[in-house]
């Protein structure tokens, strides 16, 4: 039975930008990348890549392809495997071989080469599959989950590669759910929430802006606390600190008087820059709840906390004697 999946997408890439792709599980994303290479048929709409319909040969030829979940021949290694793409694109023996090097030097798996791949770990054949990507050196270099199953070590690199393809004028258009990693190499990010495309944030620009301000004290006791959660406040203690935030300007001024009559002593008040992940979390829920004003992260927490409370008020205050 046929599924609405995409609902009214529309989106532009420029020559030379690196955009991101974001959104929940289910959101989306990997059915627009299909369409986007022409795996997948549209039922209505118009997708254009360099200039070409989806699919088209000359267009895929300028383009590599790094699937959220590579699968490859895991009786070959990782040379053979590259070379085999090499060919594939039509590369000449003698510069496909030096290519193979070039890129299996590129994603750190020179040492790695000679081994088959079915021997190879998740983080590994990512790196791989990253280089087969790159094999064409292409023009466009659509990346689906990049850092999945990497280390922080793999992830260092990966990025180093990206922001190195863009600083060499490639377009990358890259899905990712370590959104931080997206902050550091994307120009843009887009925000995909049940086949509707909610937002596209400008991440080199001020668009994110200071919108909240943040009041750290020191001195708040349990009671203080939930005093002031009790009046509305988002707060979040950790030993002797507290850090309150606050949305609207006229509640900076009631934050400080609070906290001064409470007897705490105040760090720092300044503003805090809304965050990727934040702004996602928001428009994320605001597209489930309807209600562009919701606050998921307190909300979310609220809910943690009041299980645990009445797990904790459940639990015997006395544990029952274990038997050996």
């Amino acid at each position: 039975r046929r599924r609405e999946v995409l609902k009214g997408i529309s989106l532009d890439v420029e020559r030379g930008e690196t955009v991101a792709f974001l959104g929940h599980n289910g959101a989306g994303k990997t059915t627009t990348i299909k369409a986007l290479l022409g795996l997948l048929r549209i039922g209505g709409g118009e997708i254009e890549v360099m200039g070409r319909r989806p699919g088209d040969q000359l267009a895929l030829a300028r383009i590599g392809y790094l699937p959220e979940n590579p699968y490859f021949y895991d009786h070959l290694t990782g040379r053979e495997l590259l070379g085999l793409m090499a060919e594939l694109h039509g590369l000449a023996p003698q510069i496909a071989r030096r290519r193979v090097d070039e890129i299996l030097e590129l994603v750190g798996m020179r040492d790695r080469a000679g081994q088959r791949m079915r021997g190879y770990s998740k983080g590994m054949l990512q790196r791989i599959g990253l280089g087969q990507a790159l094999i064409n050196d292409p023009d466009l270099v659509v990346l689906d989950e990049p850092m999945g199953g990497l280390d922080p070590i793999g992830r260092h690199h990966i990025r180093a590669v990206i922001s190195e393809l863009k600083a060499r004028g490639k377009t990358i258009f890259l899905s990712s759910h370590i959104l931080s990693e997206v902050e550091a190499v994307a120009d843009r990010a887009s925000i995909l929430s049940d086949g509707v495309l909610r937002r596209v944030v400008d991440l080199k620009s001020d668009e994110r802006g200071f919108r909240r301000m943040e009041l750290q004290c020191r001195g708040l006791h349990d009671e203080q606390v939930h005093q002031l959660r009790e009046q509305g406040f988002e707060l979040e203690t950790r030993n002797d600190i507290a850090w309150i935030r606050v949305d609207e300007p006229h509640l900076v001024a009631e934050a400080v008087l609070a906290v001064q009559r409470m007897g705490a002593v105040i760090l720092q008040l300044g503003p805090v820059r809304t965050g990727l992940e934040q702004l996602f979390v928001q428009e994320v829920a605001a597209a489930s709840s309807g209600d562009a004003k919701v606050d998921p992260v307190a909300n979310t927490r609220d809910q943690v906390r009041r299980i645990l409370d009445q797990i904790s008020d459940q639990t015997p205050e006395e544990s029952p004697e274990v038997r050996s």
